[in-house]
């Protein structure tokens, strides 16, 4: 049996729920795992905190250490229902209480993982919070994810996403855990919002590019009303190719399974757009591997949340989706 040492090293780069679906299913394979975390969330829970506290706004870390816990810790996600608390979750005020004590981010995490007997590492992008900005063709922009998010102009006329400060510093950690991977998996999440953010972090983004990994790109289950509406897989890989250093993935998975029409009307948000399937000319392309990865239960949308009309309710399965990369990591 080989030692923690000699498994090979996966780092997932992203942020919130496609990341902490990655994470669940492969917290239970011989791999050594980190995952980089953008910091450019300003909505909701995460980005009162974030303003009250200044610090790294706490959501997607929390999602990803509740799916990398040894246990059932789920409540950790559980949002107060109503009084001056309302809208948080009981992880977002622990994750603050830790960065209180410890006046270091990254170190706050460091303890709770321990702490919830977590395999892995998670990694914020920065060490301070970022803003992200949507520059458009017109001249006029807007500032903030939470902003970006909610906007239906961003995929007709973006020209260029930026973060600000535009020279705000990687996270070392991240940096070390990029140089020292054998796979790398971007994605699935909000495009961007969640995935492209990373890659604005220019030694992020260059450490990727020079990367001999394995890349392996996980793609949405669905396109986005506004964003990414008439986008293909491959349009996705662009995108996130353009800020990226002009990498080209070595795998593509993507779902094959339609969501049955029952469930899609019955949970069917202004998140969703359409179900993104590959086209004829993807799927003779030997890059892309096609697999019924959606999960058909999906997740209730808490209505105390802010951000509720925002989030998709529809998942990846984790452990399809392990399973998938498992044969790519030991290929």
């Amino acid at each position: 049996m080989k030692n923690s040492s000699e498994y090979k090293s996966v780092v997932i780069i992203g942020g919130g729920s496609g990341t902490s679906a990655v994470l669940e299913g492969l917290k239970k394979y011989p791999v050594n795992l980190s995952a980089i975390i953008t910091t450019a969330d300003n909505g909701g829970s995460s980005g009162k905190l974030r303003d009250e506290f200044e610090m790294i706004p706490p959501g997607d870390i929390r999602q990803c250490l509740v799916a990398l816990a040894s246990r059932n810790y789920g409540y950790l996600n559980d949002r107060f229902q109503e009084g001056s608390l309302q809208g948080h979750t009981l992880g977002n005020l622990l994750i603050t209480l830790f960065y209180q004590k410890n006046k270091d981010f990254q170190q706050a995490i460091d303890e709770l993982l321990v702490l919830a007997g977590a395999k892995g590492s998670l990694i914020p992008a920065t060490l301070r919070p970022v803003n992200l900005v949507a520059k458009f063709s017109d001249g006029s922009e807007i500032v903030g994810e939470k902003s970006i998010t909610r906007s239906r102009i961003v995929g007709e006329k973006l020209k260029r996403m930026m973060i600000s400060p535009a020279a705000t510093k990687a996270n070392p950690k991240a940096i070390s855990a990029i140089k020292n991977a054998d796979v790398i998996i971007v994605g699935p999440g909000n495009l961007f919002s969640s995935v492209i953010p990373n890659f604005l972090v220019r030694e992020i983004r260059d450490s990727f590019k020079n990367s001999g990994a394995k890349k392996i790109y996980i793609a949405n289950l669905f396109t986005q009303p506004g964003h990414t509406d008439k986008f293909s897989i491959s349009d996705f890989e662009r995108q996130i190719s353009k800020y990226a250093g002009g990498v080209k993935f070595d795998y593509i998975i993507h779902n094959t399974a339609s969501i049955p029409d029952k469930i899609l009307k019955k949970y069917k948000n202004s998140a969703l757009s359409h179900a993104l399937l590959a086209n004829e000319s993807e799927k003779g392309d030997k890059r892309f591997i096609g697999g019924e990865i959606a999960r058909l239960s999906p997740k209730e949308i808490i209505k105390s949340d802010p951000m509720a009309k925002n989030r998709n309710p529809f998942l990846h399965d984790s452990k399809r989706v392990a399973k998938i990369i498992m044969g790519i990591v030991e290929g």
